[in-house]
């Protein structure tokens, strides 16, 4: 429940590093390895983290994080 926040502020915070790195370099030419490594990051990242998630799921980890105080009982 809990992934979704971490994998997008990675995933657009890295991205968004190498598309500022393409807006500066147009003045002295775009390199494949620029794009490559946005496409690779935006479609990697999210994939990795489902995987994760599912293997967690499988494995029936519990979770560590502490429940917040204002939960009603019985949850």
């Amino acid at each position: 429940m809990r992934l979704h926040a971490p994998t997008k502020a990675t995933t657009l915070g890295v991205g968004d590093m190498l598309l500022a790195s393409i807006a500066y370099s147009v003045n002295h030419g775009i390199t494949l390895h620029e794009l490559l490594i946005t496409l690779f990051l935006f479609v990697t990242a999210p994939v990795s983290a489902s995987l994760m998630a599912k293997a967690a799921l499988r494995l029936r980890m519990k979770s560590r994080a502490p429940l917040p105080d204002n939960l009603p009982p019985g949850r």
